[in-house]
């Protein structure tokens, strides 16, 4: 996962000088996972910030919808660090049940933007994926059970919708740093397994209690 931006609109009125696809697709598929994932890190801060974390576990948690992330044990323990581990505590962080759910939302979100892409293609017009409505909803409903702005949220399910109609057309997208990004099928089966993999990683983070990966 990309650091946040500092900006809350991070594509919003910037010009992207339009430059060469990369040209293989490892390439294009970190082109595009930095397009979602910039909006996924946006939703993550906010969502930690519903859930009241400090700063160092946004940050760890924002990490995870990296590529490249990989949970340590060093690193569940600077996360829980300052908690009960004990599984069997009542009394765990009501902030952490909150920011649990609201991470599995934000997957949603991206799992439903890759599969509206992908029916948009195949159907040659912006076609938009029930689940992202659904995902939609739901994230509203958080912000305001914590009494949170939704203009960021919205702002950036209007962009959402609108991208999908180059993208119906076979156009390229802007991604931050000026690169063009063709989706394709196979650049969105890269990102949902991306997408699944964040998963995983994000559960194994939240689990209070220190699961190696499996095979060791």
């Amino acid at each position: 996962m990309p650091h946040p931006h500092p900006h809350p609109h991070h594509s919003e009125a910037i010009p992207h000088p339009r430059c060469p696809a990369p040209a293989t697709l490892r390439a294009r598929l970190a082109a595009a996972l930095v397009c979602l994932a910039c909006l996924a890190s946006l939703a993550a801060h906010q969502t930690a910030r519903a859930a009241e974390l400090d700063a160092r576990r946004q940050a760890i948690l924002t990490s995870m919808y990296n590529p490249d992330a990989v949970v340590t044990e060093a690193v569940h323990r600077d996360f829980w660090s300052g908690f009960d581990n004990d599984p069997s505590d009542p009394k765990l962080p009501a902030s952490m049940e909150r920011m649990a759910a609201a991470l599995k939302n934000s997957l949603a979100f991206e799992r439903a933007k890759v599969l509206s892409y992908k029916a948009s293609i195949k159907q040659r017009k912006p076609v938009l994926d029930p689940a992202y409505e659904e995902a939609l909803q739901a994230r509203l409903a958080m912000l305001r059970d914590r009494n949170l702005p939704p203009d960021n949220v919205l702002a950036q399910a209007k962009e959402f919708r609108e991208s999908l109609v180059p993208v119906s057309q076979g156009k390229p997208l802007g991604a931050p740093g000026g690169a063009q990004v063709l989706m394709t099928p196979a650049l969105l089966d890269g990102l949902l397994k991306n997408i699944e993999a964040a998963h995983v990683r994000l559960e194994r983070l939240l689990n209070p209690v220190w699961m190696p990966p499996a095979g060791g």
